[in-house]
């Protein structure tokens, strides 16, 4: 926790240096790949949402990490606590979608093609849609699922078609604790048992509630959304603290059936924080964590060409979700999966995490296993010390070397003086640089005292591998980018 604390301190402190990184980053974007042919039918599609900054990022000082660039690509600089100065390192990760601070809720909905998908769910059987949405807490998540619902009981409606229509009814309920409750139940919170049978998972207990007009759907929708457990964590007063599944059922008149899932998943927390509250929030941290790990392999195990066995009885949630992840010739499925992210800087390991669970999802056959194994993903985009101006020298130079602080003025004596003029010199040269008045400057104000003087001189060899370090892992980067080109 003292090396993420570190390293959140070392970014506000470095405001202007990292957002100086991010627009020369910005210079580098290259368009991203071209997807495989009709990517809206590919079974699984993966999108990201960055939600705004919040008014307590802003009261805390907090900026922005992440760079949307339209359609499809996220840019996020992640800070860390290095002592070669590589602080802050720029990551690209492509998906379906992206949708920025600014993107609307009708956009995302049009984006995400939910009206086709109704359109299909009510002509014909054998369809299963599922949209679900998943990321830290307080990043959206409800927000985005409670608009799409919205949207999607207009839709219903207005694109029911004529002649005799299709019955439709709707389920509700949650997962928390490893425990399931109905959510429209009379009365409330009825248990609900979620049981595996050959070819299909059945639900003791839980009741559907039929629907005849769209008043019906709007009432039912919001009556489940009351109904839903939330909770004060440290991250979020109102977290949403287990996983909500609400299902649109269309029953067909000549026989067979469609459904539309909409999955709101708990927030997802590091343990760092869920250990920060009460025993019951850190129980149910823990099992929100354990099914989000199993739908992740889930997941994978559907990409992968060599892998037949997806391990959809290792939790409740996935065992819901059995029929997403499995094909068959009567039913044909598709998952979209939405990434919801925060941009903050004080959020910046949550969000890496969400972009490294999701980064598998854009493979396809092994490679998904091996990018969920190994937590790859994202190209990264380093910044060059050899790049970088008087500003940013100098912030790196109270960044890392701060005995050398009081003499930044004999170092780096004007604008055009950078942190790479430093690399040739040897310790005693160093010495000599930092120790030598520069012109100008006041004898009756010298910048060091005796002691801070000789504690300078014992610092010295430290610092002068410090740099050394890192003008070597600038010559090997540097080796890399001309083994290849074609590599940013």
């Amino acid at each position: 926790m003292a090396n993420l604390q570190d390293s959140l301190a070392n970014a506000l402190k470095n405001k202007t240096v990292i957002q100086a990184h991010m627009r020369q980053h910005q210079q580098c974007w290259e368009a991203p790949p071209e997807l495989d042919g009709d990517a809206s039918s590919h079974p699984i599609q993966v999108f990201v949402r960055v939600r705004p900054l919040l008014q307590r990022d802003v009261d805390s000082s907090a900026f922005s990490l992440v760079m949307v660039q339209p359609p499809r690509t996220v840019h996020f600089t992640h800070p860390t606590n290095r002592w070669t100065g590589g602080c802050f390192a720029t990551k690209t990760y492509d998906a379906d979608g992206v949708f920025d601070e600014e993107t609307t809720n009708d956009a995302v909905y049009s984006r995400l093609e939910l009206q086709e998908m109704v359109k299909q769910a009510l002509s014909d059987p054998g369809h299963e849609f599922c949209v679900m949405a998943y990321g830290q807490t307080g990043t959206g998540k409800t927000y985005t699922t409670t608009a799409i619902e919205e949207r999607l009981t207009t839709d219903v409606f207005s694109l029911m078609p004529e002649g005799k229509a299709p019955k439709l009814s709707l389920t509700a309920f949650e997962i928390r604790g490893g425990k399931a409750y109905d959510l429209l139940s009379e009365p409330s919170h009825n248990p609900v048992q979620i049981t595996a049978v050959t070819g299909s998972s059945t639900y003791p207990g839980l009741g559907r509630q039929d629907i005849s007009t769209q008043e019906d759907l709007i009432t039912l929708l919001a009556r489940a959304k009351e109904l839903r457990m939330t909770r004060s964590t440290v991250k979020n007063d109102t977290s949403s603290r287990s996983h909500c599944i609400v299902t649109l059922h269309v029953e067909h008149p000549g026989g067979g059936c469609s459904d539309i899932i909409i999955v709101d998943l708990a927030g997802s927390e590091r343990s760092s924080y869920a250990t920060k509250n009460d025993p019951e929030r850190v129980k149910e941290s823990i099992e929100t964590n354990k099914a989000l790990a199993a739908l992740k392999d889930c997941i994978r195990a559907r990409l992968s060409t060599s892998n037949q066995h997806i391990p959809w009885r290792s939790s409740k949630l996935t065992m819901v979700l059995r029929g997403a992840f499995e094909q068959s010739p009567a039913r044909s499925s598709k998952l979209i999966v939405l990434a919801c992210i925060s941009p903050s800087v004080i959020d910046s390991e949550d969000t890496m995490g969400t972009l490294k669970y999701i980064t598998p999802f854009q493979l396809t056959g092994d490679a998904a296993l091996e990018a969920s194994k190994h937590h790859t993903g994202g190209s990264s985009r380093l910044d060059y010390a050899s790049e970088w101006g008087h500003d940013e020298s100098v912030a790196f130079i109270k960044r890392q070397l701060p005995k050398f602080t009081p003499v930044i003025p004999r170092l780096l004596p004007d604008q055009s003086s950078t942190l790479a003029s430093l690399f040739p010199l040897s310790p005693a040269e160093l010495l000599t640089l930092a120790s030598t008045p520069a012109p100008g400057e006041d004898p009756a104000a010298p910048l060091l005292d005796a002691r801070s003087t000789n504690q300078l001189r014992s610092w010295i060899d430290t610092y002068h591998k410090k740099l050394a370090g890192l003008q070597k892992r600038l010559m090997d980067e540097e080796q890399r980018k001309a083994a290849n080109p074609k590599q940013v």
